[in-house]
C-alpha cells in the first residue's frame, strides 16, 4: 500500500481490495473511535488491543513506513530514469484491478451504469487540471495529509495525485521523506560538516510530522464516513469507483507526458522515448496485469 500510494494515479486502497483485506482494514479503522480512546485513558490496554485489531493495523502501518524509506527511494529513482516503464507497470495493475472489481460487482443496472459514467468523467477531468505551486504553510501541509489519505481508504482515488494537484507532491513524498534518511546519514558521518544543511532538514522533518498528523486524523475520520456510505450505498459507490478507476488510467498511460510530477529534477531529466522503450513498456504492462491476476487468484483460493 505504501508503494502504491507513492505513485501518482495509483490508489493504496486498490491493493487492499485486490489482496482481500479491505473490509477488515476499513472495519479496523472504524474502531479507532472515542470508545477506543477512553479504553486507553482508563488503562484497559488489552481491551483496546482486541477492540481495535491493533496488530493488524500496526503491521499495515509498519509496512507503509518501511516502504517510504526503502522501496520508495528506489521508486523515486525509477520514476526519474525509467518513467515510462513504471507507468506501464502500474497501468497494468490498475487496469486489471478495475476488471476484477467489475467481475465482482454483480448484476449491473442502468442506474449503476450512470454512476460509472459519472466516475469515468470525474477521473478523466482530473487529468486536465494544472498543478498548483508548492506551499510550505503548516496548516496547508496538515490539510494535504488530511485529504491525501483518501487514496488509502477509497479505492481508485490516488492520494499522491491529489498532492500533485495541490503542488506539494515533491515536498511531502520526496524531499521530506528523504530528509529523514539524509539527516540520519549525515549525523552519523560528521555532524559538524552539515551544520548549514541542518536547518533545512529540520524544517522538512517538521513538515513531515505535520503531514503525518493530518494523515492520521484523516484516516480515522474519513474511514468512519466511508464505512457509513458503504453500508448505505455500497453498489452505487462501487459503480462510481469502477468508472473513476477507468477514467484515471489516462494519468498512467505510458505514452503520455507525465506532466503531473512537479519536481524540477523529474521534469528536467525526461527520458527519450525510443522504440525499445515502448516494447519495455508493453512488457511491464503485462507484468502489472499478471501481478493482479495472481493476487486475485490467491484471494479467491483463500475464500
Amino acid at each position: 500500500m505504501g508503494i502504491a500510494n507513492k505513485v501518482p494515479g495509483v490508489s493504496g486502497g486498490i491493493v487492499a481490495v485486490v489482496t482481500g483485506f479491505y473490509p477488515e482494514f476499513l472495519f479496523s479503522l472504524k474502531r479507532l473511535n472515542f470508545k477506543a480512546f477512553y479504553m486507553l485513558l482508563t488503562g484497559r490496554f488489552k481491551s483496546f488491543y482486541q477492540y481495535t485489531n491493533t496488530m493488524f493495523l500496526l503491521l499495515i502501518a509498519l509496512g507503509i513506513l518501511l516502504s517510504y524509506f526503502t522501496v520508495s527511494r528506489a521508486l523515486d529513482f525509477a520514476l526519474l530514469h525509467h518513467e515510462q516503464q513504471v507507468k506501464g507497470l502500474f497501468f497494468g495493475m490498475v487496469a486489471m484491478s478495475a476488471i476484477v472489481l467489475m467481475r465482482n460487482f454483480g448484476k449491473w443496472k442502468l442506474k449503476y451504469a450512470l454512476y460509472s459514467l459519472i466516475g469515468l468523467a470525474v477521473g478523466l477531468s482530473l487529468t486536465f487540471l494544472e498543478p498548483a505551486t508548492e506551499n510550505r504553510n503548516l496548516w496547508f501541509v496538515f490539510f494535504c495529509g488530511l485529504i491525501s489519505i483518501v487514496g488509502m481508504t477509497l479505492p481508485g482515488l490516488s492520494g499522491s495525485f491529489l498532492l500533485i494537484l495541490f503542488g506539494n507532491y515533491a515536498l511531502l513524498l520526496v524531499d521530506a521523506v528523504n530528509a529523514v534518511w539524509e539527516l540520519s546519514v549525515h549525523l552519523l558521518q560528521a555532524p559538524s560538516t552539515y551544520a548549514a544543511q541542518f536547518q533545512e532538514y529540520s524544517d522538512l522533518l517538521i513538515i513531515l510530522v505535520v503531514f503525518l498528523s493530518g494523515s492520521v486524523v484523516g484516516l480515522v475520520s474519513i474511514s468512519n464516513l466511508l464505512h457509513y456510505i458503504i453500508v448505505r450505498f455500497e453498489s452505487k459507490l462501487n459503480a462510481l469507483i469502477i468508472g473513476f478507476i477507468f477514467g484515471s488510467l489516462a494519468i498512467l498511460w505510458p505514452w503520455s507526458d507525465f506532466r503531473l510530477l512537479t519536481n524540477d529534477a523529474l521534469i528536467n531529466n525526461t527520458i527519450e522515448r525510443s522504440e525499445l522503450n515502448q516494447y519495455f513498456s508493453l512488457f511491464w504492462i503485462g507484468v502489472g496485469l499478471f501481478i493482479v491476476i495472481i493476487l486475485d487468484w490467491y484471494d479467491r483460493k483463500q475464500k
